[in-house]
């Protein structure tokens, strides 16, 4: 009975090592299974005004970033040619392909105007995943893992393991993340303290000019209505100034009478110019209306007898 007792215990553990291992063996395989084939880093820069410069580094295998090299350099632009309809959040400005031979990567570069929303006055980055892995003040990073099918991958299902990492504007503050959004938001300070003296004083200066405006206005008025006015039709002319007696009487002085030769000798005054003959009138067809020249008897357009 005792042996018997013996070799059940002896069964029993048996069993859970033989299960303790296949469990073991399952969950490494599993694990191994799960292991990315591909690592990505997603990095984006934000300017102060929220656009965004994107840097993607995707780094294969070797034997994988030997393939994807030979099909794009038999394609150009298979790798990016769909990239737009996958991102379309947005324009994207100066995109640019290159492949880093010594990491075995495909590196995308390319500018994203108005990346980050801008709701009234609180900036937000959505589409991130759940929580930050690491959160050093300005900047985020986030890890993701995920099975792909696409041009990056040959179109075979491979496991991705994405790093995003996302960059604040050096004047950016209260710095956090939003679970239920899934977005950092932060803000930044008023556009007066980036723009100097003008928006500083944006309320007096515009003041200032309404006055000078107003000023300005009201002179020009005044020097309009200052200005002397031309005779209307109608209205007599001011008399002349009268002229001194002396002036006057010396003016209508007759001159003293010539006698003897010196009259004799006066030259006869010239004969007055003829009166000049008006000019002649012109000359029209009477069938087309054409001018004709002096002594013509016919038209010299339409032919017709003057």
């Amino acid at each position: 009975m005792v042996k018997r007792k013996n070799a059940f215990r002896i069964f029993i553990a048996a069993a859970l090592v033989i299960t303790a291992v296949v469990l073991a063996a399952g969950l490494c395989l599993a694990q191994e299974e799960e292991a990315p084939t591909i690592n990505e880093e997603y990095r984006v820069i934000i300017n102060e005004v929220g656009d965004g410069h994107i840097v993607d580094t995707i780094t294969y295998q070797k034997d994988d970033y030997a393939e994807i090299k030979k099909v794009e350099k038999d394609n150009r632009g298979f790798l990016t040619r769909r990239f737009t309809t996958v991102d379309n959040t947005g324009e994207l400005v100066d995109f640019k392909t290159d492949l880093d031979d010594a990491k075995r990567s495909v590196v995308l570069t390319y500018d994203k105007p108005g990346f980050v929303y801008n709701e009234k006055g609180r900036f937000a980055v959505y589409g991130l995943p759940e929580k930050p892995k690491d959160e050093d003040g300005k900047v985020f990073t986030f890890e993701e893992k995920s099975t792909i099918n696409s041009e990056f991958t040959l179109f075979t299902d491979q496991v991705i393991l994405t790093r995003t990492v996302i960059e604040l504007p050096g004047s950016a503050s209260n710095a956090r993340y939003d679970a239920e959004e899934s977005a950092v938001l932060y803000d930044m300070p008023p556009a007066s303290a980036q723009m100097g003296f003008f928006s500083e004083n944006k309320t007096l200066l515009s003041i200032v000019f309404a006055v000078m405006t107003l000023a300005f206005g009201t002179g020009l008025v005044l020097v309009i209505r200052r200005k002397p006015e031309a005779p209307t039709a109608g209205v007599a002319a001011p008399a002349p100034e009268p002229v001194p007696a002396t002036l006057a009487s010396a003016a209508v002085q007759a001159p003293p009478e010539t006698t003897g030769p010196a009259a004799a000798a006066a030259p006869a005054p010239e004969p007055a110019p003829a009166a000049e003959q008006p000019p002649k009138a012109k000359k029209f067809c009477r069938k087309c209306g054409a001018r004709v020249k002096p002594g013509r008897k016919f038209c010299t357009k339409c032919g017709t007898e003057v």
